[in-house]
């Protein structure tokens, strides 16, 4: 009997499961939250009233029993209809007058729509980064419902964050009888210190717990990313994202993933530059999500207006501190991203893509305006410094092998970057050179685009930067012998990665993905991050 051959469908899910292995997947984490008598308690917190949680807290507050009491106090006062900010705790005939400020985190109690202890989870498939110190740790979530504009460039899966509860007995009572007490609330993201007895203190801080509820929410974020790849309409936007509150005196350092990738993979390494308390007190790290069936320069640019639009919003002087000097650590493709925004590329794409002057061409005023920006852009000067971790600068040889042919199957630039390439090309014909033919007919995807072949390519990696900034690489070679101009890390080649500029280049014994949480990897992140 003659063979049928496999229908498309499941031809196409072939090339997906391809490609999803290709992708370096990683494991979200979970939280689970811990009976509440598994240490050595004699009480039961969740039983016990708001005024004995605020006695044992008062009692010792240094101890581990003080602090716990704290945070379910700080739990169960959040979670009373209509919580305010201060109030009074009776036990038997002693009276407290509560107030709660929020020192440096500038959110108020009423702002998350949960808070809970940190210490009541425990994390799975997440290393857990915890710094002893006064207070209680917290856990803080809020549902992102966009209240503020600034919220569109928060997290749409949550808005969590750590925060920790000192409380301090207050010396002056408001009435017979009445003991004033104050809990402050504050963001070790923002501050590491709290002033207790006069004395400044190193804060008592979780800030893996926060981090792992927000990514196992992100569930979504990891279903869609084949997905969004395969079809023209995406359900996820380009975004940049604030992965934590904006502080004018910390530099922001934005992390850029690769092809068939998302945020998700650098769940590891914020985790554990967050831990680092030099670190944390200098970068405020952000995250860039993009397409990555398209173009990596289409994605540029958009990274360029939304660095554009927050700015303003986050610094309306244009004097923070923050704003002067942006760090950026890119895998893979975000590397080819990150390129466009250090460079000034004057007509060298043009002419490459255009067989006519950019004024002769028939466009709408809105076309007109996006193909210059595409194509005539200026650099981004704030940008200081840029660490590339197997970036591939001049494209890879599995986007012209049987793997990349599969993936061109697969790849849809989104309808917006289709449909604008064809306009153009539909209202100027011959428009577009040889090589960029299919730019013209909006089919140039991003796996077309990271052929060696590809004149970009060339170009990109031969335009100077134009303003000064220091680059460093990391290399993946998988620890084979041989020489390593001839080394891969499984994906993209050692002489792809390479660049003479780098002011230093550290070649890491791991595979594409797996050089981004490699031991070693992570030494040569905080090594350079710490550089003057």
């Amino acid at each position: 009997m003659k063979k049928l051959p496999a229908p498309p469908i499941l031809g196409q899910l072939a090339v997906a499961a391809l490609l999803a292995a290709l992708s370096g997947c990683s494991t979200l984490p979970t939280t689970e939250r811990l009976p509440e008598n598994r240490d050595s308690c004699d009480c039961d917190l969740q039983n016990d009233s708001l005024g004995q949680l605020l006695e044992y807290a008062l009692d010792e507050p240094e101890s581990s029993h003080a602090t716990h009491s704290l945070a379910h106090f700080v739990e169960r006062w959040h979670a009373q209809p209509g919580a305010t900010t201060g109030g009074m705790v009776s036990i038997g005939d002693r009276r407290y007058e509560v107030k709660f400020g929020n020192g440096h985190s500038r959110y108020s109690l009423d702002y998350f729509d949960v808070i809970s202890p940190a210490i009541d989870y425990e994390i799975k498939r997440l290393d857990h980064h915890r710094m002893d110190g006064v207070g209680a740790p917290l856990v803080a979530l809020r549902e992102n419902t966009g209240r503020a504009p600034i919220e569109d460039f928060y997290p749409p899966e949550a808005i969590t964050r750590p925060l920790t509860a000192v409380i301090t007995r207050g010396e002056l009572a408001s009435g017979p009888g009445v003991q004033t007490v104050q809990v402050d609330l504050l963001c070790p993201l923002m501050q590491n210190t709290a002033v207790v007895n006069g004395q400044a203190r190193p804060l008592a801080v979780d800030l893996s717990v926060p981090w792992a509820k927000l990514l196992e929410r992100a569930r979504e974020l990891k279903r869609t990313k084949l997905q969004d790849f395969s079809k023209r309409e995406k359900r996820l936007g380009p975004q940049l994202y604030l992965m934590e509150p904006y502080d004018p005196n910390k530099e922001p350092l934005i992390m850029i993933h690769g092809l068939l990738s998302t945020p998700l993979v650098w769940a590891e390494i914020s985790n554990t530059l967050w831990a680092d308390d030099a670190i944390r007190s200098r970068y405020q790290i952000w995250h860039f999500l993009y397409d990555t069936s398209a173009p990596a320069l289409y994605s540029s640019r958009i990274l360029r207006e939304k660095l554009r639009e927050v700015r303003p919003m986050l610094d309306p002087e244009g004097d923070d501190p923050a704003m002067q000097s942006t760090t950026i650590i890119a895998h893979s493709m975000g590397g080819i991203v990150t390129r466009g925004l250090l460079t000034r590329p004057g007509d060298a794409f043009w002419d490459a893509a255009f067989t006519r002057p950019f004024d002769s061409l028939e466009l709408s005023e809105a076309d007109r305006g996006a193909l210059q920006e595409a194509f005539f852009w200026d650099s981004a000067p704030h940008i200081k410094r840029v660490i590339y971790i197997a970036a591939s600068h001049r494209g890879s040889d599995v986007a012209d092998n049987v793997v990349g042919r599969l993936g061109r199957l697969l790849a849809k630039p989104d309808r917006q970057f289709q449909e604008f390439y064809a306009r153009i090309s539909g209202a100027n014909p011959g428009a577009f050179t040889e090589d960029y033919a299919r730019l013209g007919e909006g089919k140039l995807d991003s796996i077309h685009a990271l052929s060696p072949k590809q004149p970009t390519l060339k170009i990109l990696a031969e335009l100077p930067n134009h303003h000064q900034v220091r680059e460093f690489s990391i290399i993946g070679d998988r620890g084979r012998p041989g020489p390593l101009d001839r080394s891969s890390d499984g994906t993209v080649e050692y002489w792809s990665s390479h660049i003479d500029r780098a002011e230093s280049e550290k070649v890491i014994p791991a595979d594409h993905f797996g050089v981004l949480e490699h031991e070693s990897s992570l030494a040569e992140v905080k090594r350079i991050l710490k550089l003057p």
